[in-house]
């Protein structure tokens, strides 16, 4: 069906680079799930919905490592069947996944920053849990209906427009294939935004910071994480989306299938960049930012000096 592409023409090639991408970013992926739990980078509860995010990573390059990866090296053509096609769509699954786990990692750091004095209610334990399976059960919502019935584009496809439709499938579910992540993405974005935005205004809280760097600079460079891996996923989808219009066969491959493949090794490395626990294997405690309590912690403490001082001044006003 699509013999002209790179993927058919030479699958072995092809095959050894998208093993080689699934490797990889499974390889950087489970070095910070690895990390998360074992040095406790990002705290206790954002570390939960990490782990999470992680994991979806760690699933989709694994589909790369077991199935397309082998399948593309055997014989592309086997990607043509019907079950090929559903297995090729478990992919967004994961990829979902990440997406709503960026949505919720934005909205953990707005409620952290904007509302201090409702992170530990909004985000105890439970709730966390029960958030982090609701992004499971979106994801599951938003690629069930591909995985019944796979008419729709994949971007192992190099040679076809990802926006092209096909007659026997639904345009709804086509329209939404098309916006659900872009729309995902501007959300997100919007909400780190804002969160910036308050990280750089803050009144009072800006002048204790000032004494307390180090906690600041933390909550800057989760943003700006977050910010990079919202902004480089959006590019990717939109190099894969528009990777067809190139005419030569490989960089078409390269700028679709590859890209799609590479995308979780490049996601991991921009959290590995962010982070200095990540970095350094051999320090355990270099990077303990303790995000969940950061803001709130010294929220707390700057009302109750501020409550104490006006005790103070009553019961020296009340002696004269």
């Amino acid at each position: 069906m699509f013999t002209s592409m790179f993927l058919y023409k030479h699958n072995l090639i092809a095959g050894l680079l998208l093993e080689f991408a699934g490797l990889l970013g499974f390889a950087i992926n489970y070095y910070i799930l690895f990390r998360i739990i074992g040095a406790r980078i990002f705290g206790r509860k954002l570390g939960y919905i990490w782990m999470s995010r992680e994991m979806a990573h760690c699933f989709a390059s694994t589909m790369f490592i077991a199935f397309i990866g082998p399948v593309s090296l055997w014989n592309p053509s086997i990607f043509e069947e019907f079950m090929a096609q559903q297995i090729l769509h478990l992919i967004y699954l994961f990829k979902s996944a990440v997406y709503f786990t960026n949505l919720l990692i934005a909205v953990n750091r707005a409620v952290m920053v904007l509302s201090p004095l409702q992170y530990k209610t909004m985000f105890d334990y439970s709730r966390t849990i029960l958030y982090i399976t609701c992004t499971w059960i979106a994801s599951v919502c938003a690629a069930l209906p591909n995985v019944i019935n796979p008419c729709q584009q994949t971007s192992l496809n190099s040679s076809v427009s990802y926006y092209a439709h096909r007659d026997e499938c639904s345009r709804y579910i086509h329209l939404f294939d098309v916006l659900y992540a872009p729309v995902l993405f501007l959300i997100t974005v919007v909400i780190n935004m804002a969160v910036l935005w308050k990280l750089y205004r803050l009144p009072e809280q800006r002048k204790e910071l000032s004494l307390c760097t180090a906690k600041k600079s933390n909550e800057l460079r989760l943003s700006y994480m977050i910010m990079a891996e919202v902004t480089s996923a959006l590019l990717m989808i939109c190099i894969q989306r528009f990777g067809f219009l190139f005419k030569d066969e490989l960089v078409s491959f390269m700028l679709t299938t590859f890209t799609w493949s590479i995308a979780s090794a490049f996601d991991g490395l921009i959290v590995v960049i962010f982070n200095a626990g990540l970095r350094s294997v051999l320090s355990r405690d270099s990077y303990r930012p303790r995000t969940a309590s950061t803001f709130s912690s010294f929220y707390v403490k700057s009302r109750s000096s501020q409550s104490s001082h006006v005790s103070h001044v009553r019961e020296a006003v009340s002696r004269v």
